[in-house]
Order: C-alpha cells, then structure tokens, then sequence
C-alpha cells in the first residue's frame, strides 16, 4: 500500500462508536464536499439527513487518525454503495442504528456493524438462513444478531452482499472466524456485545484483530 499522505496516520486499526450530531444544515455544509452535498440533495429529506450526518462525522473522525482537515480526507461515500478512500489511505466501513454511528478504519479491507441487542427479529426464520442445518441455541435472539452483525462485517469487508453472503458461512465466533461452506476457506470475525448509552448493543468487525472501541464522550 503507498504511503499515506499525512505521514501521522495511525498503524493499527482503529473503531471509533459516537451519536450523529444535531447540527444545523449549514454545520453540516461546511464539512462536506460539494459532491456529498448534491448526493444529499437527491435523496427523500430523511435519507438525506442522515447521510449528510454520517459522512460528516466520519471525515471528522477519519480527519483525527489521519492528521488532516475534515475536507482533505480523500474519501468516496455515494448512496447505497461501499465507501472508499483513496489509495494509500486505508480502508473505512460504518453502521449507523438510530443516531448511534460505529466507524471502523484500518490498513487491510475491514467491514463493521452494529445492532440493538433488543432490536426485534424473526428469530426462528433468520436462524434456518444465517445457519442452515444447525440446531438453534436456547439464547435464540442473541446467538441470531451476533451471526447478523458478523455477517454484515464480513459482507462489506468483502464489498459483497447480504443475498450472496447468506447462508454460506459457519460461524466459528467462539474462535473469532467464519469457515466458508463451499471452499472451506476462513475469514477473520468478530461480534461482541457492548454496552453504550444505557443500552446494549451487538458490534461486529472483520479485518484483524478487533481494535478496543473509542466512545465519544458521553457515548
């Protein structure tokens, strides 16, 4: 990978989990770039908060572990598709859930999520797709939203999808892997359950070793 253009960048991986801001839309212009800001302008009002929200606390974010301003950090976000940073300057995945954001960064390809550990879900049904075959465990909810967010981790780890992903994995967390079912090749996993503004939550990460979490004050 070349070098990174700011020279003090982080080394290791790095997971960063806050609340997205309630700021004023001309807060959030300043921190956009002009493309992020026309994007913004195509989606339903509420989309478009949202997304406006994340990409600018991400390039805040980002701006911290790689020694630059908000609007220098090189980064390629359009709706419904993976982000991206330029080459040299790692890699970034994040999960939004209500107001609450996780970003992940790091050297290698890495994939996030997060979920409410009391979000509601068809357990029985994503059971037989997340894990065909396997006996369902008596935590039934839990042992489902720890395979979803290991799922969603690894999913855009390797820019993939949910429709291609589902279904193909066993899950090995107790390990920290996933085996894949046809090739028997192994990925990198991690799904821990954590405790962040008065209430539970299921985080998942693939891309090396799990980095501790960084709260945002308050967070």
């Amino acid at each position: 990978m070349a070098a990174m253009q700011s020279g003090s960048e982080p080394k290791q991986p790095q997971l960063w989990c806050g609340l997205l801001p309630g700021c004023s839309d001309d807060r959030l212009a300043s921190l956009l770039s002009a493309q992020e800001l026309a994007w913004g302008e195509a989606l339903p009002q509420r989309r478009r908060l949202i997304f406006w929200q994340t990409r600018a606390v991400v390039r805040q974010q980002l701006a911290a572990w790689l020694g630059c301003t908000p609007e220098a950090v090189p980064l390629l976000a359009p709706p419904a598709h993976y982000p991206q940073l330029a080459a040299g300057w790692g890699y970034v995945s994040w999960s939004h859930s209500g107001e609450q954001l996780l970003l992940g960064w790091s050297p290698q390809p890495v994939g996030v999520d997060l979920e409410p550990a009391d979000r509601p879900i068809r357990a029985d049904s994503l059971w037989r797709r997340l894990c065909p075959g396997e006996p369902p465990p008596a935590a039934l909810a839990d042992a489902v939203l720890q395979r979803w967010v290991a799922l969603e981790a690894l999913t855009k780890r390797r820019c993939s999808s949910i429709a291609v992903e589902m279904g193909r994995w066993s899950w090995q967390l107790e390990q920290g892997r996933a085996v894949h079912r046809g090739d028997q090749h192994n990925v990198d996993v991690v799904a821990q359950r954590h405790h962040l503004k008065q209430r539970s939550w299921w985080l998942g990460w693939s891309g090396g070793a799990m980095p501790a979490v960084a709260l945002e004050e308050g967070g």
